[in-house]
């Protein structure tokens, strides 16, 4: 696998070409000689109904708030909606993944691992270089994906009447 600066315009990944534009969040791909046109973008109030689609413990209230502050983003694959992430900040400045959520058709095709690279992009273009993420304890798909993303488990969360939690953390220097 080879992977380029994170301040180059294009970089490959496995077999798939990426063309990333982290201002528009825009990659256009092309895996096993099909093309995908993958984009991400920040979610509005009104794409609640989307986001009921594939999580439905989340409330309007919180996703409203998440969506002001420019904390969620839709993934579209070949313009159909792929799933979402939404994000915050641990200790109010390390940017951490709460939710990460794909359709099973959108899965094992790297449309995670592009929305995961297009996250952190943005961020260290903001000047962050520590990311967390943090999956269910019971999902490992997910503790897979992250671990095989570099992502370096240091501990977990069991808040009482909520899911158990692991937290996994990655540094990627910025220069």
């Amino acid at each position: 696998m080879r992977v380029g600066s994170p301040w180059s315009g294009r970089q490959t990944l496995l077999s798939r070409k990426l063309d990333i534009s982290p201002s528009r969040g825009i990659t256009h791909t092309r895996l096993y000689g099909i093309n995908y046109m993958m984009k991400m973008r920040f979610a509005k109030e009104e794409d609640f109904c989307l986001i009921e689609k594939i999580d439905d413990s989340i409330v309007f209230p919180e996703f409203k708030k998440w969506a002001d502050n420019k904390q969620v983003y839709l993934i579209f694959e070949n313009d159909e909606f792929a799933g979402w992430l939404q994000f915050g900040f641990f200790l109010e400045k390390i940017p951490m993944i709460n939710y990460l959520a794909l359709f099973e058709q959108f899965r094992g095709i790297g449309t995670g691992t592009l929305s995961l690279l297009i996250w952190e992009r943005q961020m260290m273009e903001k000047m962050y270089d520590k990311f967390i993420v943090a999956p269910e304890k019971d999902n490992e798909t997910a503790i897979k994906f992250f671990e095989e993303k570099g992502y370096k488990k240091i501990g977990d969360i069991n808040i009482p009447d909520n899911e158990e939690r692991l937290v996994y953390f990655k540094h990627k220097p910025l220069f």
